[in-house]
């Protein structure tokens, strides 16, 4: 025999033996791998009372401003020292004076007219009691005259006299009756002219106050307590009746246009007072029921002020499509401390959160709970559920469903991929996720018991 062949056989007689073992022992049985539970993290479900929300922006504005404006004209002699933007002014501070020269000159023109016209009634009422007096002498004459007339008649009839002598007699009746008249006349005129000097007089007393109204207006002075935001004359300035000569803002009170969103609003309000409504009915519900509702002003620093919701806003704005509701900030300059309290100045970009009355029964989750109008649920045997889930209202990391949950539902709040509906799971409670809730609805028992 060959070496090859040597070498080969050992090989085939191995093979050989190994093919008899195999053939002879039955096949191996291939073992069923078990189901594997996904992990997922949930929260527990309660019907619970939630206090509603909505936050808005909105910048700072004084409740109400005044512009200077001058109501007479002259020459600025005086600027208060605390006319300076930015600086503080009371109510009945003297701001700035004008020049009051030309009212002084008109107040002593219109007292000299008065008096001229009490000369004038008086002289008149001296020239009735005078013709009142020579109408009784003309009228005495008159009577001498006519029986004078009335004896020359009688002669004439006698023949004693001539007809001349009566003519002429009755010329002097006719020129005395004529002086008479002309008193009668005079006299009779007295009441009219007595009105027109009274009427001069009135129209000379309101030269004079309106005199003296000018020259007060010449004294600019603060109407209530205010920052001055700006200041627009100079000393010996002139200014012009109807000029601005600056700016105050009222520090009773700050306004802020606290701009909201329509689906926002629209929750707010349907959550608040039933029924679901479009941005504009929500608003017109929630103004209809301002009364209902808190507010709080919060700036960038973290320092906040109550607030009172006042009215909705007339306009929308035309960027955004958003809605406005004004709220007042009361006193925004008290409990200033510097370097840890700010006021709430004009121009400030602020927060606004809006509070309305508790709702009841309600079930709360975070808002990655829900996903495209669905949750996912862990059944009694830890099988994943798909629920259909109405959203009523949102608020940050939280919804409010709709319809709620019986208690003791467990809720997904993690990644489920693939989510498929009846698969194996493993429920763990998500501690976090409880606290931010029990937080979001003011029930810190929750987050103590949660904590330990």
């Amino acid at each position: 025999m060959s070496r090859k062949t040597l070498v080969i056989l050992p090989v085939i007689i191995g093979v050989l033996v190994l093919l008899l073992a195999v053939s002879g022992r039955d096949a191996p049985t291939r073992s069923r791998p078990g189901e594997i539970a996904t992990v997922v993290r949930v929260v527990t479900t309660a019907p619970q009372s939630f206090t509603p929300r909505i936050t808005g922006f909105g910048t700072v504005t004084p409740s109400r401003t005044l512009d200077l404006i001058a109501r007479v004209s002259g020459q600025v002699t005086h600027i208060n020292e605390d006319l300076k933007r930015g600086a503080f002014v009371s109510a009945g501070d003297v701001l700035a004076s004008l020049s009051p020269e030309d009212f002084e000159l008109e107040v002593a023109e219109a007292t000299s007219d008065i008096a001229a016209a009490d000369v004038n009634l008086e002289e008149l009422s001296v020239a009735l009691r005078a013709q009142q007096k020579s109408l009784e002498i003309a009228r005495t004459a008159l009577d001498l005259e006519n029986r004078e007339l009335n004896r020359l008649k009688t002669l004439l009839e006698r023949m004693v006299i001539s007809d001349q002598q009566v003519e002429n007699q009755q010329a002097a009746v006719l020129q005395q009756e004529t002086a008479v008249q002309n008193l009668e006349n005079e006299i009779a005129l007295n009441p009219v002219k007595q009105k027109a000097l009274e009427q001069a007089r009135r129209r000379n007393e309101l030269r004079l106050e309106t005199a003296r109204l000018n020259r007060s207006r010449t004294v600019i002075r603060a109407p209530f307590d205010a920052r001055v935001a700006r200041v627009g004359i100079e000393i010996g300035k002139f200014v012009a009746a109807g000029t601005s000569i600056g700016e105050l803002d009222g520090i009773d009170a700050a306004s802020i246009d606290v701009q909201l969103n329509p689906v926002s609003i629209s929750e707010f309000a349907g959550l608040l007072y039933r029924g679901r409504a479009d941005a504009e009915d929500g608003l017109q519900n929630v103004g209809g029921k301002l009364e209902k509702l808190s507010a709080r002003v919060r700036i960038e620093s973290g320092s906040t002020w109550p607030a009172k919701v006042k009215r909705i806003s007339d306009t929308v704005d035309p960027d955004t499509r958003s809605l406005g509701l004004i709220v007042n900030v009361d006193n925004p300059y008290d409990d200033v401390r510097p370097g840890t309290r700010a006021p709430l100045v004009k121009g400030m970009f602020v927060k606004v959160e809006l509070t309305g009355p508790e709702v009841s029964e309600r079930t709360i989750l975070p808002r990655s709970a829900v996903v495209n109008d669905k949750i996912m649920i862990v059944s009694g045997d830890n099988r994943l559920v798909l629920a259909n889930a109405v959203v009523a209202y949102r608020h940050e990391d939280i919804v409010v469903l709709e319809a709620p949950l019986p208690a003791g539902t467990r809720v997904i709040v993690s990644d489920v991929s693939p989510a498929i509906e009846g698969m194996l799971l493993k429920p763990v409670e998500d501690d976090v996720a409880t606290r931010n809730l029990a937080l979001a609805t003011g029930n810190t028992s929750a987050v103590g018991s949660s904590s330990r």
